[in-house]
């Protein structure tokens, strides 16, 4: 099903009011799964709305975000179960606004759920001349490495660097899959790839209902497994529980920093402009066409999806969320 921007943004809007969300917010979250979407991010997109419709309804639209603590350089916010979305925005501004007038801004977030793409909140940083760097750990999905007990989230880490032009942007998960891929997966009745999640036995799956029920695998071992613990220690400064459950409240942690505490900001810009450059002007190895730079890609699609206007939505998505309506 194809739908333009607008109505894809209208449809989310009004299908997350309609399931309890409070207008501001759902201008916000329908705002960013289009983002995703256009983005070239399907399971992350307009198909995410159907979780977040199960999740209102067991949790609510939660209460009323505050600051529990705050400095010139740091602030603790309570999410008050109010959806990731949403926090993180308010996170990521918090931070850029501390960085601004004291040259570092740290926040942490709590006490909320489902924050999406990482890129979203780094990149608003980045284009405001800041250094960014945003964690988020999340409810236990993924088994650490050589086990096969969901102890870890799918920890997403995120970073971007101010250039000339489009900043360089580093958004990854830590684990074979994101929890919305593999349900992005269901959804439209596919198979997972190999070697990408355990069943509840321990067994390697490529079906998705058995993923859910057993536990994913860490991305690139060893060394992904790694940087997952680093993201969950993150999110624990930011003020999660050490292992999130089902029902817990993940944890955020967000980096502002301005690089003229070290260095020229426009030379600062300028010199990783240069260096993107360089990696995307170097020579391809055999079975490659170009080289890209981190998060490239992702600007390409960006930039030609806003241009054309409109995106494509799975058509059993579709149907599922015109027929929950309501609901």
């Amino acid at each position: 099903m194809r739908l333009t921007l607008h109505d894809a943004t209208a449809l989310a809007g009004e299908f997350l009011v309609q399931h309890g969300m409070p207008g501001e917010h759902a201008k916000i979250v329908a705002d960013h799964l289009v983002y995703a979407s256009v983005a070239g991010h399907d399971f992350a997109g307009f198909s995410r709305l159907l979780p977040i419709a199960d999740n209102l309804r067991q949790r609510g639209p939660g209460g009323t975000v505050t600051t529990v603590h705050e400095t010139d350089k740091s602030a603790l916010i309570d999410g008050a179960d109010v959806i990731g979305y949403v926090t993180s925005l308010i996170g990521m501004d918090k931070a850029i606004a501390l960085a601004k007038k004291s040259g570092v801004g740290i926040v942490g977030v709590n006490n909320s759920w489902f924050s999406g793409m990482l890129r979203y909140y780094v990149e608003r940083a980045a284009r405001a001349d800041l250094v960014a760097m945003h964690a988020a750990n999340s409810t236990a999905r993924v088994a650490p490495h050589g086990g096969m007990d969901r102890l870890l989230g799918t920890n997403p880490i995120a970073f971007a660097f101010p250039a000339d032009g489009r900043p360089v942007v580093v958004d990854l998960a830590t684990a074979s899959m994101s929890w919305g891929d593999v349900i992005y997966h269901q959804q439209t009745g596919r198979q997972i790839p190999e070697n990408r999640a355990l069943d509840a036995q321990g067994h390697g799956t490529t079906d998705p209902l058995a993923a859910l029920a057993g536990a994913f695998l860490p991305w690139g071992g060893a060394r992904g497994s790694s940087l997952a613990v680093v993201v969950q220690a993150l999110g624990i400064l930011g003020g999660s529980d050490p292992i999130v459950s089902e029902a817990g409240k993940w944890g955020y942690l967000f980096v502002a920093i301005d690089p003229a505490l070290l260095f020229p900001t426009e030379e600062f810009k300028r010199r990783i402009s240069s260096m993107r450059d360089s990696i995307e002007e170097s020579r391809p190895a055999h079975g490659f066409s170009t080289v890209r730079a981190p998060g490239s890609g992702t600007d390409e699609r960006i930039a030609e999806g806003q241009t054309r206007g409109w995106i494509e939505v799975a058509d059993e998505v579709y149907e599922a969320v015109r027929g929950r309506r309501g609901a």
